[in-house]
């Protein structure tokens, strides 16, 4: 097999605590005995399933592939450029904040996190921190995760079907209830 040709992924589902059983409408037909919070469309471990490449993961693929699969512009020629994924978020999210490029590169990390995030899916109240409150100060927002109490200084956005919300690496954020998110992620 020396030619590539349009690859048919199948998704591999993550439990999460904060997922749940039923992921409709992108799966309609798929039910689940644990919480699934992301099916990852294009992950490492993410398994083609059509043509003479069929079982063989997006890991053998890129390594196999290189340039011919990820184009002149990817970092690593020998890695898939993007993960892209769907979450599910039944319960909120835990507060994260990701490394940018810079910060990656000073823990030993090749890159850092940035997430772009289409929402697919919204119901009313359905809501997503990102950043801070206007004035909220590095030193308050530290003494807030020492009360517990570090969700009443985040910036909550209402979501709606259609948002697209740009997460830089760096920026403290979170994800409310009730949405279906479609991710990409460095």
């Amino acid at each position: 097999m020396d030619t590539l040709y349009p690859l048919l992924m199948q998704p591999g589902f993550d439990p999460r605590p904060w997922g749940t059983q039923d992921l409709s409408p992108i799966y309609p037909n798929h039910r689940f005995e644990q919480k699934i919070g992301e099916a990852w469309l294009t992950g490492d471990e993410c398994q083609v399933s059509n043509g003479p490449l069929r079982g063989k993961t997006l890991a053998n693929i890129s390594e196999q592939y290189q340039r011919e699969l990820v184009g002149e512009a990817a970092r690593d020629p020998k890695r898939f450029p993007l993960l892209l994924k769907f979450l599910f978020p039944y319960e909120k999210l835990s507060v994260q904040v990701h490394p940018d490029d810079a910060q990656a590169i000073r823990v030993g990390q090749p890159w850092g996190k940035t997430e772009c995030w289409y929402v697919a899916h919204a119901k009313p109240g359905s809501q997503i921190a990102l950043g801070l409150k206007a004035g909220v100060t590095a030193a308050q927002f530290e003494q807030s995760i020492h009360q517990n109490r570090a969700e009443e200084l985040l910036n909550w956005i209402n979501l709606y079907a259609g948002d697209m919300i740009y997460v830089a690496g760096g920026t403290v954020h979170s994800l409310g209830p009730g949405s279906i998110i479609v991710e990409t992620q460095q």
